[in-house]
């Protein structure tokens, strides 16, 4: 179907070359089709990179949802550990994830409100999917706190997969990782 070869081909355009450098021209020819022949389907390029936005927001949201459904028995410091892994992973493989991270970080300034609104409501949903877990588990700090501060990792270590490459990505997961855990896990000492 040529919308699907159309939306396949933008995500792959735009993740390489960002909104500005994407170009409608190189998609329709990857596509063998028309320039032209995208406007049946888009009306704009605004328009293609607000679906594509929202596409790969559900994307993600999915991937997340199921990594946890398939690790509900395993030990907590291994899952959380391994998602940020994964997370790494799907970055340098998938190009739904590497699309919606540059659309994230690099708006462009005219869609960046309504970029936003599939980021926010991405960060909401992840924050009560793992709100969710941490009730689930023996922690010294509230589910709540659990979940924003395990976000706040995750955001910093995507930081390093947009601009700083595998081995800067592992020297901070490994730094940041200790400290995470032993605040998550640690209760002080009892008098």
């Amino acid at each position: 179907m040529t919308i699907q070869k159309i939306k396949v081909a933008a995500f792959k355009n735009f993740a390489e070359n960002g909104y500005n450098g994407g170009s409608l021209a190189q998609i329709a020819e990857e596509v063998g089709i028309k320039k032209q022949s995208i406007y049946t389907y888009f009306k704009s390029k605004d328009v293609l990179y607000t679906t594509l936005s929202k596409e790969a927001m559900e994307f993600e949201l999915a991937f997340i949802e199921q990594f946890f459904e398939d690790n509900k028995k395993g030990k907590m410091e291994k899952i959380l550990f391994q998602l940020l892994h994964a997370c790494e992973k799907r970055f340098a493989e998938q190009v739904l994830t590497k699309f919606f991270l540059r659309s994230a970080f690099f708006p462009p300034p005219h869609l960046e409100k309504q970029l936003m609104e599939h980021v926010y409501y991405y960060l909401d949903s992840l924050e009560q999917q793992f709100t969710h877990y941490f009730k689930l588990q023996s922690i010294a700090v509230s589910p709540q706190e659990a979940a924003i501060s395990y976000l706040a990792l995750l955001d910093s270590l995507f930081v390093e997969m947009l601009y700083g490459g595998h081995a800067r990505f592992e020297k901070r997961l490994q730094a940041s990782w200790t400290v995470f855990y032993r605040g998550l896990t640690y209760r002080g000492e009892t008098s």
